[in-house]
Parts: structure tokens; C-alpha cells; sequence
């Protein structure tokens, strides 16, 4: 059988032929390799319709699977084959072609179908990196609520507190070199203030309005005047680079108001790496 016979078939019935395919899981070198979707066929052309050893049939009904794909794989014959090779093909669900009298491609037996299973999409381990250590009581109901949702959503999302890094010194002249690598290995930062102006939360907010794009930097602000007051420079630089802050007036408003941030973030995660997120699923 020609090869451009039998390309010709296949595209009648819309496969293309893939003339890169190079498969180490097709266990003979195919003549012809065609696709359409997620399907392949994958063909060896024998020069004779006669003899067909056993173990070359075997061999090629060893082919692995290939992940996201259904591989078909063909014998294709000058002519009808003997009985022998007939049935020993179709006992081993390697598919078989041959030329008919009026020179046409005809189907003795289909190919058993060897389906690769999908790759499992997955969601990269994701940080926020938390402004460095300070004694609030949000900072510590931020950090249990991401353990909790990471635990529940099965999603690999994480604090990163500057303080946990085994470099963390109490030295500021040391610090701050922790502290850009720890934000550099985020790809989320949460800046909450409240109460007093800190030098180092000024500088950190700075530095991820930098490197940062407006959505990944979740600004909290207790809503009262003492923060305001405090803080009130480094609010105004926050919203001239377009970063939307969330007013909040007691703990459980903070919580109530990070859930929600916190989800969006989640369920983005599931959407950019193709991962179905609960309700999707059902």
C-alpha cells in the first residue's frame, strides 16, 4: 500500500498527517502517523500481504499510552492478508488495512483504542507575603485563615511571615535584605495598618507598589482617625498607584472582609491553571 494512499484515506475522513510525530511509546516506527483532536493513528506499512511474524504483531500491541491522547495503531497490507495474520491482529487489537481490487483503502478490523489519561492540571504553590512583624491580632487571624482555607480548598496557598524565614534577624540593618527575598518569592502581599506609623511597613509597601501589580497587593486599613492620621502619606502614594485599600472597623469585620479577598484569590488560582474549583465541579 502507497503511503500517499493511505494519507489521502485519512484526510477524507479528517485526520492530518503529522509528519513531526516522533512517539517513543509507539512500539514499531510508524510509516504514517495522521491526527484529528486528540486522536492519533499510527501505521505500519508492510510490503507483503503473506507473512507477518507474531512477534512484530506483539510488539506493536505493546504501544504506551500516550497522555492526552487515543492512539489507534494499523498494519496496512498490499492486499487482503492471509487468515494467520488476520486473526493473530485481531487478537492482539492491532488494527488492519489493506488494498482492495479496485485499489481502494478498506477496514478488515479496527485498532483497540489506547487511551492516555489527561494530565492532572494543578495549581503552583502560591504565597502572600505578610508586612513584617508586628503584634496585631489581625496579623495572626490572617495567617489561621489561610491555614484554614488552604486545609479545606486543598489549595496550595501560604503565609509568608519574615519572621519564620531561618535568615530573620531583629537587626534591622540585617533585615531588610530578608525581607526582599521573602517578598520576591511571594506572588501576593498583604499590608495592614493600624495604630502607629511603622518606618519598615512604610518601606515594604513602597518596595511592592514597585514590583507589584495593583491586584496582587491587599491593603488593609483600620478605620479609625489615630491610623489615618498616621499613616496618612503613605495612603496617598497607595492610591496614586491605583491600589484599592479596604476600610475596616474591628476584628471580625477584617476577617469577614479577607475572606472574601482570600476566595477571589483561590478561585483565580483554579481558573488561570485550568483546575475546576468546587462549584464548577458539581
Amino acid at each position: 500500500m502507497e503511503r500517499d494512499t493511505l494519507i489521502q484515506y485519512f484526510q477524507g475522513q479528517g485526520f492530518e498527517p503529522n509528519g513531526a510525530a516522533n512517539y517513543q511509546q509507539i512500539a514499531l516506527a510508524p510509516d504514517v502517523v495522521v491526527e484529528h483532536g486528540n486522536t492519533m493513528k499510527a501505521v505500519v506499512i508492510r510490503e507483503s500481504s503473506d507473512s507477518l511474524p507474531e512477534t512484530m504483531i506483539q510488539r506493536f500491541a505493546g504501544t504506551k499510552r500516550i497522555p492526552s491522547k487515543t492512539v489507534e495503531i494499523y498494519f496496512a497490507f498490499p492486499s487482503k492478508p492471509n487468515m494467520k495474520i488476520l486473526t493473530t491482529c485481531k487478537a492482539y487489537g492491532v488494527g488492519i488495512l489493506y488494498t482492495n481490487s479496485h485499489s481502494a483503502v478498506e477496514v478488515y478490523a479496527e485498532s483497540r483504542q489506547i487511551k492516555g489519561r489527561r494530565p492532572i492540571a494543578a495549581i503552583p504553590k502560591t504565597q502572600i507575603f505578610f508586612s513584617s512583624k508586628q503584634q496585631l491580632d489581625e496579623r495572626n487571624t490572617a495567617e489561621n485563615l489561610i491555614d484554614e482555607q488552604r486545609d479545606a480548598l486543598k489549595v496550595p496557598l501560604f503565609p509568608m511571615l519574615v519572621e519564620n524565614d531561618q535568615q530573620y534577624s531583629s537587626d534591622l540593618r540585617k533585615l531588610w535584605p530578608v525581607i526582599c527575598s521573602c517578598m520576591d518569592d511571594c506572588q501576593y502581599v498583604l499590608v495592614i495598618l493600624s495604630g502607629e506609623y511603622r518606618r519598615i511597613i512604610d518601606r515594604e509597601t513602597r518596595r511592592a507598589l514597585e514590583y507589584y501589580d495593583p491586584e496582587e497587593i491587599l491593603f488593609y486599613i483600620k478605620n479609625d482617625r489615630e491610623t489615618k492620621e498616621a499613616w496618612e502619606d503613605l495612603i496617598l502614594v497607595v492610591t496614586q498607584h491605583n491600589v484599592k485599600y479596604t476600610d475596616y472597623f474591628d476584628l471580625r469585620n477584617f476577617k469577614s472582609k479577607l475572606h472574601q479577598r482570600v476566595m477571589k484569590i483561590i478561585m483565580k488560582l483554579h481558573k488561570d491553571n485550568g483546575v475546576p474549583f468546587l462549584e464548577d465541579a458539581e
